[in-house]
């Protein structure tokens, strides 16, 4: 009708609908940002004394569960929620920002509500309200990676680097990523109260006592600065702050795009896998009743990881009472497989953190203009090799085909 009947030339029809958010939905949009903003649940729930933990494990020969301590909230949880509900949702006219919007306020709602239950009997209820429990489809490939890939098999990691030489690798990165958009706000830091590495409001957060093998370097930096930063900075230069502080259920498709961009840039190891299908039987176990200790011999005795990988891949899934997060890996990897087969541009899913579920919606705002093309794209996008990895994909592999074509 508009191009027979109207001087509208559009090429899609969601092209006719709003080309700016309303004022409403800025106002909801900017108090989600905010309260989001005013706390980080992982960093909430990762113990602060992990290697004090491991020690003390160690030393009651693996028969008793650590004791973990954790850093102060940052919130109160009932002034989060007052202010949270005080949002005026109901007046944003855009069905489409609107249903957006809500869903983000319902996974802000559990997530001060796990905030406030850590260290409680009630903390894995609610973990497995925002992560879901494993569907039997990610058990299958689970058990099946643990089953194919040799748990004697290890690749050679060559010298390790310490926390500052790793940071100074990761500041080499961001400054190339800096010289094409110098309004790229992240830094590095080294600290103390964190075990391993992990980004945190765009933050690349490295713990003092941290080693990464050299061979690791490239698609740690791809999975951190290359998926974490750029979706947080890109998702920062959009209209609207959703796509900075993720989307509701975005960290399947995050985690998703962070193993993948290892896999892109040829550092995705099958150590590495059988480190995520471990991942995923230790949520198993811990919705299924299982203790720490119970956990923790069924991964080092059954499942043949050593005594610190198995006690880590515990204490992830056990920290604050049961986060069961780490299963998002491999199902946001299995997803976003299935997607790229399908004829997914992956560029597209780098302009903020989107989640899967609605992929529709962001597709309908960038054809209304609201959302931009992502302002930075991971380096891999240059590396020939990784052209032919995308390509590859683009044909469809399963994720344990991922260590053939690699």
């Amino acid at each position: 009708f508009a191009h027979h009947h109207t001087n509208l030339a559009s090429a899609h029809y969601h092209e006719m609908g709003p080309q700016r958010p309303d004022a409403q939905a800025l106002r909801v949009d900017r108090g989600l940002a905010r309260i989001s903003a005013g706390f980080d649940l992982l960093l909430h729930v990762t113990p602060v004394n992990a290697d004090a933990a491991w020690d003390a494990f160690r030393r009651h020969r693996f028969a008793r569960a650590p004791e973990l301590l954790y850093r102060p909230r940052t919130i109160a949880p009932g002034l989060a929620k007052r202010a949270l509900f005080r949002l005026p949702l109901e007046r944003i006219e855009d069905p489409t920002l609107a249903r957006i919007l809500q869903a983000k306020r319902d996974e802000l709602d559990r997530q001060i509500t796990l905030l406030a239950d850590r260290n409680t009997p009630r903390f894995l209820l609610g973990s497995r309200q925002l992560f879901g429990d494993v569907e039997p489809a990610l058990a299958e490939l689970a058990d099946d990676l643990l089953a194919r890939i040799d748990h004697d098999g290890r690749e050679a990691g060559g010298e390790m680097l310490d926390a500052e030489a790793f940071a100074a690798r990761a500041r080499e990165e961001l400054a190339f990523y800096r010289r094409q958009d110098r309004r790229l706000r992240s830094g590095v830091e080294v600290r103390e109260d964190i075990a391993g590495i992990m980004v945190s409001h765009g933050r690349f957060l490295i713990g003092k006592g941290a080693r990464v093998a050299s061979s690791r370097v490239s698609a740690a930096l791809a999975h951190e600065i290359g998926t974490h930063v750029l979706t947080w900075h890109n998702g920062r230069r959009q209209p609207f702050r959703e796509l900075q502080v993720g989307m509701a259920g975005y960290e399947p498709m995050q985690e998703g795009l962070a193993v993948l961009a290892e896999y892109l840039v040829g550092g995705l190891q099958a150590s590495r896998l059988r480190q995520l299908a471990g991942r995923v039987k230790a949520v198993q176990l811990i919705t299924a009743g299982a203790d720490f200790v119970e956990t923790f011999r069924v991964l080092h005795r059954e499942q043949g990881f050593g005594p610190r990988a198995a006690f880590m891949m515990t204490l992830r899934t056990f920290r604050g009472g049961g986060y069961t997060k780490d299963a998002v890996y491999l199902r946001g990897l299995q997803i976003l497989l299935q997607r790229l087969a399908a004829g997914t541009n992956l560029a597209d899913l780098y302009v903020g953190k989107l989640a899967d579920a609605w992929l529709p919606y962001v597709e309908e705002l960038r054809w209304r203009t609201i959302v931009q093309p992502p302002a930075l794209l991971p380096r891999f996008f240059t590396l020939p090799e990784a052209r032919a990895r995308l390509d590859r994909l683009a044909r469809g592999l399963s994720v344990a085909q991922l260590l053939e074509a690699a």
